[in-house]
């Protein structure tokens, strides 16, 4: 019965999320903010280095591709001023001590009985063997640096992000 009652969970919120899509995008000239001095703000800020869009930047955040169909605008400030406040288990950091006592950290990008796999800082797959491992601890903080940014800027990187959508980004 659990599973079968958190299936039916799971394909409740597959729909509000289809219906979320359906309910309108943001109106983009309504927000504070400009979309163009906002991609500007990400470019100095260079938040391409772990940030992917369109296929260009890093790997070691979440691809912004599409970020406006699935964030809404207070949503991205939360995201942009508090980036510990909601980190899912994919963009945890793992801190990894050999045996040897060096230390290695890394996004957890694979485990099984006998191997864990990271991507470092400079996104180089790495694998260990867990027998060759002293320790391994979870960091659940983001790894997004606390950049100081004022309202405007804050607004404008808001703009546009919420301008990243599937089919007209």
């Amino acid at each position: 019965m659990r599973g079968l009652r958190r299936a039916k969970d799971q394909e409740i919120w597959q729909l509000v999320t289809y219906l979320r899509t359906l309910s309108g995008a943001v109106d983009l000239a309504s927000l504070p903010g400009s979309a163009a001095a906002g991609r500007a703000a990400f470019e100095r800020l260079d938040c391409g280095r772990c940030h992917m869009v369109r296929g260009q930047g890093g790997r070691l955040g979440p691809d912004l591709s599409r970020v406006g169909d699935r964030r809404d605008p207070d949503e991205l400030v939360e995201d942009i001023t508090t980036p510990d406040a909601e980190v899912s288990p994919r963009w945890w950091t793992v801190r990894i001590t050999r045996a040897d006592g060096t230390v290695v950290e890394g996004l957890r990008m694979g485990e099984d009985t006998f191997n864990l796999r990271i991507m470092d800082g400079e996104e180089r797959l790495l694998s260990f063997a867990k027998a060759a491992v002293r320790s391994v601890e979870r960091i659940l903080e983001s790894t997004m640096p606390a950049e100081a940014i004022s309202d405007a800027e804050r607004d404008d990187l808001v703009a546009y992000l919420a301008s990243l959508r599937g089919s007209d980004s």
